[in-house]
This record gives structure tokens, sequence and C-alpha cells, in this order.
């Protein structure tokens, strides 16, 4: 496999997951009757599951126009960092690797991918990624090693 062919982004079955599940809740949030009959919904209730809906929807939207969120070519990487694309030369590349982010007290793991540049850590996760970073920081230091 070539640099250019290696890509990775979230699925577009689980962006259409979210975009489908903003605008369930965004539904039920207009219209009171239905917001009152799902949940009890008061008007401060129905704001608040309307802004979770209109969040769900911008996930979606972001993860399904920003692909690939992370692209291998032979001149660096390219990623989508926040909103905007970013290119990254292999001379800023410092060091990849895989860790894992924990809270103790919540038992919250987070996989990520942390790429060491002059300007400081990038990190993607593996809902960004669409799959597991281990093997990717694997491939990434591969190529990094060779064409770097």
């Amino acid at each position: 496999m070539t640099p250019a062919e290696l890509s990775w982004s979230p699925p577009l079955l689980r962006c259409a997951g979210y975009a489908v599940g903003g605008l369930v809740l965004l539904v039920v949030a207009a219209v009171s009757d239905l917001a009152w009959r799902v949940a009890s919904l008061d008007n401060a209730g129905r704001l608040l599951v309307g802004l979770v809906g209109l969040g769900l929807v911008g996930l979606a939207v972001r993860d399904a126009v920003a692909r690939p969120a992370l692209r291998l070519t032979s001149g660096g990487l390219d990623l989508v960092d926040g909103l905007r694309r970013r290119h990254l030369p292999w001379a800023a590349i410092t060091g990849v690797r895989a860790a894992a982010l924990s809270h103790g007290r919540r038992l919250v793991h987070v996989r990520t991918l942390e790429i060491e540049t002059l300007d400081g850590p990038v990190f993607l996760s593996r809902r960004q990624l669409g799959t597991d970073p281990t093997p990717i920081a694997t491939i990434i230091e591969e190529h990094r090693a060779r064409l770097g």
C-alpha cells in the first residue's frame, strides 16, 4: 500500500446515527405535546434537549464534511485539527504514539493518537479516527522512519 492510500476517518454510518439522533431530539424539543408525552419536559428541559440535538447534528456534519480525519502522504500527515485542515511535514513531526488518557475516579479511558510536533502535541481520539490508534501509530512511525 502506498502512503497516499492510507487514511482514517469516522464511519459514515456513525455520522448518520448522530444526525438521526440529533434530529429526533430536535423534533421532541420543538413539539410541546410530544416533549410532554415522551419525557414530561418543561420549557427548560425542552431547551436542553434541543441544544443536545443541535450538538449531535453539528458533530455529524463536522465528521461527515471533514473526511478523512487523518491522511498519510509522502510529504507528511494531513489532519483535521478542530475545524481546520492542517498539513504536518515529516520534519515537523518528532514522534507518534498511542496513549490512553484516563480519569481515575470516574473510570474514563480515552484511547488517543498523540502526534508530537515542533509546535506541540496533537491528539486524535479513537472516535475521530474510526479505529484503534495503536496500529495507526505503528504505521505512521514506520513511514516516518522511512520517508522522514
